[in-house]
Parts: C-alpha cells; structure tokens; sequence
C-alpha cells in the first residue's frame, strides 16, 4: 500500500473516530496534548486491524525494507459490569448542596453544604452546614451552626476532630469535633488552622515569621523561606538548598517519620531526605526530568516521577524512579495519559487518566480499574485526582463525588460518596 493512500486513509479515520473515542469536557490545553497522544495510538491500532495477517507487517514497513515490529497499543477498558456501592453526603434540612468534602482516613471525614458558589469571592447572603461522619460516609450528623454568611468557603481538615473553614478574612476553627467553632482573623491563625498545610507532624515551608498560610496565595514573598515546624518555629538545622519565592518547593512526610524536601530552581531540581525530627539532612542523587516526589504513606517507598500537566509539559508519558538502596532507579512508563498519580502502600502507585480511568501501576506493569469509571462520570469536564490518606485509603474525586478505596495495594473495596 503506498504512503501517501495510508495517510489519506489516516486523515479520514481521523475526522470520523476523534468524536467517538475523545470524551467531552476534558480542559481545552489538556486536549490538546492528549488528542497527539491518542491519534497515534488509534491510528496504529487500524492499521494493524486492517493489515492483519502473513503479510501485514511488510506492507507497513515498506519505507525501510526491514520489517517493523508492531508497536503495542492501548486497550479499550469493557464497560463496567457492576454498579460501585453509593452513599450520600447529607445532613436533614442542610442549607444548598454539597460543596466540599474530604476524608482523613477511611472512616472520617467533614463535609461543607452552601447555598453560595465556594469559588465566588464575593458571595452574599450565603447559608452553611458542615457536617461530619465517622463511619466512612454512611452517616453524617452536623456540627454547631456555622456563622460565615459572606465570601467563598473550604474546608481544611486535619484530622477526625480538628477542621478549619477558610472563609473570607477569617478562619473558623473546631478542636472539638465540630461541638464548637472560634473565630480568628486571617493574619492570625491559631496552630489548629497552621496545621491544615502542614505536614502530619507539624513541618510546613514559610517565609519567617509567617502562618504559611498566607504566603504565595496573598502576595506574601519572601527573598529567603524557611522549614519551620507549627508551634515550635524554624527547624535546626536548615536544609542545606535555597528556599526563596523563586522555587518551588514540595515537602512529604512519611509515617516512618523522614522528612523528604524537594526543591525546583530552574532546571535545578534537588531532593533532600532527613533523619527523624529534622536533625539531618542528606541530599540524593538527582534523576533527570523528575519533576515530582511521591512517599507511601507507611514512609518505606519512595518515587520520582514526571507528569503532563498541559500542552507545553514535554515530560510525557510519565516516568517513574524508584528510590532503591542509595540511588534512583528508573522503572517503566506510567500510562501516556496520566493525569495524577499517588504512593500507595507496597510499591503501588495510583493512577488517574485524562480521560476518566483510574488504575494501580505495580512492578512496572499498569492495570486498569474498568468498575470505577462509570463511578467518575459524574457531569462536569474535569480529570480525576487521585489521593492516599495517612492510613493508605485511596481517594478518587472529581467534582464533588469521591471514590473511596480501603484495602491493600490494588485490591479495594470502592464506595462512592457525593
């Protein structure tokens, strides 16, 4: 078959299956860069289909003389044979609809219900209800009556009894398990609320003398950042790397207690590991393109990897490192289109895809989870993030709906909540 009929032949399978495999309301930059990926995968699948048999190898690889080895494309996941179990965020005569939800492990979480957008900073008149489950979404009862009737709202959880409402100038803070909420001003947040952005012990990166919570987000800058810890101030010794407005920064803390640091300035992309409490710090070997750490929540596994996040990420598909003895070794690709990715328990990593998959990705090999994606179609045109809580519970949210995963490695038992 000559070149030029193949891709003729191309172009025309092109306008006709881009509509039929392309789902709608994925972001338009994302779009672009998943739509390049995809139509050479499509494509060389047809081929195949259309060339199969004793001679359909040779008649591609006419360009060379010497055959081509065929190249492995993605499968179509079946549609889903089961319905994933449903449970419903809601509190008896709660005002609006369910507008933030989150879970601290597979048993706890809060959930906000608004009648005003959470995004819209200049909302009105707005009527909340925060609610609470301790039985992993099955049922939830609500917390005391929340006073914050203007700005945009979020939640910040920290754990089963300690939650932050971000809300205009202010924070509401509950210690209690929602029994009670104080008021603070938004230059002065107590340690409770410091505590939503930090690490599980308290570690958080800021510029000195700030809450961390208003640094970047409000305009704060600082030429120097420091590692400091809530309630105790700067960590001693300082990581041995430039922490300035300038980088970007990434702090992870395993359950094992290490602190692992990663710094970007640039094309400089640096990774620091301490000992237990901050003491020490040593820097790691550097693997190139990595773009961002990963820790298991048990803190035994650590990874690097690179992820396309829009049109101009030239680091697809996503590579993966391993940290093994004293260096990064370099393990199989992550699917080409992956959009987040998680450290689970066991050498397991999570992944969600551009296009509504979620999957787990172990000894370099990638399966998919076929019976979640129904559970992700949830109407609206974002991608799937994926999460792994402290206690190794993996999140899938989109929207407002979340699929919560409690078991071990790749074998789950899915509910979704929304």
């Amino acid at each position: 078959m000559r070149e030029t009929a193949l891709d003729e032949m191309f172009a025309e399978f092109e306008s006709d299956a881009l509509t039929t495999f392309r789902p709608p309301g994925v972001p338009a930059a994302q779009r672009r860069v998943r739509e390049r990926r995809r139509r050479r995968g499509l494509l060389a699948g047809v081929v195949a289909l259309l060339l199969a048999g004793p001679g359909g190898a040779f008649a591609v690889a006419g360009r060379g003389g010497e055959p081509t080895p065929p190249t492995p494309t993605p499968t179509v996941s079946p549609p889903p044979t089961t319905t994933l179990p449903e449970r419903r965020a809601a509190l008896p005569g709660a005002p609006g609809t369910l507008a933030d939800l989150h879970f601290v492990d597979s048993r706890n979480g809060w959930a906000l219900f608004d009648t005003c957008d959470p995004n819209d900073p200049g909302a009105t008149g707005c009527r909340r209800a925060v609610g609470r489950t301790t039985d992993g979404g099955a049922t939830w009862r609500p917390t005391a009556a929340l006073d914050a009737p203007t700005d945009s709202a979020h939640l910040m959880p920290v754990d089963e009894r300690t939650l932050t409402v971000a809300v205009g100038d202010s924070y509401l803070v509950t210690t209690d398990g929602g029994a009670t909420w104080s008021r603070h001003p938004v230059g002065s947040p107590p340690p409770a609320a410091q505590a939503g952005v930090a690490t599980r012990s308290g570690f958080l990166v800021r510029c000195p003398g700030s809450s961390g919570l208003d640094d970047g987000a409000r305009g704060t800058t600082c030429r120097r950042a420091e590692l400091a810890r809530v309630g105790s101030g700067p960590v001693r010794p300082q990581p041995p790397v430039a922490l300035t407005s300038e980088t970007e920064s990434q702090l992870v803390e395993g359950g094992d207690g290490r602190l692992w640091l990663t710094v970007r300035d640039g094309d400089r992309f640096t990774v620091l590991v301490n000992t237990i409490g901050a003491a020490t710090w040593r820097k790691l070997s550097a693997a190139p393109g990595a773009a961002r750490l990963l820790v298991s929540p048990d803190g035994a596994d650590a990874w690097l990897v690179t992820v396309a996040e829009g049109e101009f990420d030239a680091a697809a598909p996503g590579k993966v490192w391993q940290w093994v003895g004293d260096r990064w070794e370099r393990r199989p690709d992550l699917p080409d289109d992956t959009n987040d990715v998680a450290a689970v328990n066991g050498g397991v990593l999570a992944v969600t895809g551009a296009y509504g998959s979620v999957g787990f990705w172990a000894d370099g090999r990638y399966v998919d989870s076929p019976e979640l994606r129904a559970g992700l179609t949830a109407g609206t045109g974002d991608s799937p993030w994926v999460d792994v809580l402290r206690d190794d519970t993996v999140v899938v949210g989109i929207g407002s709906a979340r699929i919560v995963g409690v078991g071990s490695g790749a074998v789950r038992t899915w509910t979704r909540i929304s």
